[in-house]
């Protein structure tokens, strides 16, 4: 009984990689330092920015997902401040591109 577990558990641990998908972010220009952090769930993708910078940063965010088409979103980041902006896809997710642009 106990390897049918052990067996049940290592093809569990196998499959859950695959239900995460991969997140490319580019920041744009890349003189600015920003840290950022991405988390994805379902059909959810967010991305964590955190700035290094001693000005405040306007920021647009878009995520593209395929055929969808982008919403940018607008923030502004204040200096070691932490901002978090999601986006929400009705279709599958094989790959979320974010461009993060700052001014």
């Amino acid at each position: 009984m106990y390897q049918v577990f052990l067996a049940f558990g290592m093809a569990l641990a196998l499959a859950l990689p695959a239900w995460a998908f991969p997140v490319d972010v580019q920041i744009q220009p890349a003189e600015f330092d920003i840290a950022v952090g991405t988390v994805d769930q379902a059909n959810m993708a967010a991305v964590l920015m955190t700035s290094r910078e001693s000005a405040v940063l306007d920021c647009r965010v878009a995520f593209v997902n395929g055929p969808e088409r982008p919403v940018p979103r607008h923030i502004t980041l204040h200096p070691g401040k932490q901002e978090v902006v999601s986006q929400f896809f009705r279709r599958a997710i094989n790959r979320v591109r974010i461009t993060i642009d700052c001014e």
